[in-house]
């Protein structure tokens, strides 16, 4: 999507409002909320202060914009990841195959961005819940691949307490591997907590 910035009176300049996005989506990514300045911000995106201002408001409401540009790719991924696990009891194992190479990969390494932002953040910026909202979203993503693995009726009860307590279970893991993967843990350790989490959906 191209948007127009206003360098000087008469001499409009095309950007790309995604690629923008994108760029500032590592800088936040890499160095967090706080320690992420505003020079830093106009040097990455290329773009004069006034105009990030017009295009995108406050660092506020800016990092907001980036956290949900983040979120709908990350749940893009799950779900293409979910989709390719197939069903029956094994693709929960498949999708914790797929999570693991991501893991262990340069980019898993840094982690989830809505994790690190919940934790320097308390989860909420510039009227945006977003830690309720990625939890939510992630629930709603699992819930899918849970169902499938179980072969239940999610409209019976019984059926659909098993899916939401085996959903709770998984986002609750997902999410404290992510730390993991940021506090620089060894793949080996990686490895190890995923092979647990295998373990423990054997018993399901």
């Amino acid at each position: 999507m191209a948007t127009q910035e206003s360098v000087t009176v008469g001499r409009p300049r095309l950007f790309d409002e995604d690629v923008v996005l994108g760029e500032l989506t590592g800088l936040f990514w890499r160095h967090g909320y706080a320690q992420t300045s505003m020079s830093q911000i106009v040097e990455i995106s290329g773009m004069h202060k006034p105009s990030l201002y017009r295009a995108f408001g406050s660092k506020d409401e800016l990092f907001a914009r980036v956290l949900r540009r983040y979120l709908a790719e990350r749940m893009g991924a799950f779900a293409a990841m979910i989709d390719s696990s197939g069903s029956g009891p094994e693709a929960v194992h498949r999708f914790l195959d797929l999570f693991e190479t991501d893991a262990v990969s340069a980019r898993g390494r840094d982690g989830c961005l809505m994790v690190m932002a919940s934790n320097e953040l308390r989860g909420h910026l510039h009227e945006y819940d977003f830690a309720a909202d990625y939890r939510e979203q992630m629930r709603a993503c699992l819930s899918v691949l849970v169902a499938r693995a179980c072969g239940v009726d999610e409209a019976a009860a019984a059926g659909a307490e098993v899916v939401r307590t085996r959903t709770d279970l998984l986002t609750t893991y997902l999410l404290g591997m992510h730390v993991i993967m940021r506090s620089g843990a060894p793949a080996s350790e990686i490895h190890d907590f995923l092979r647990a989490l295998h373990q423990t959906v054997d018993l399901w």
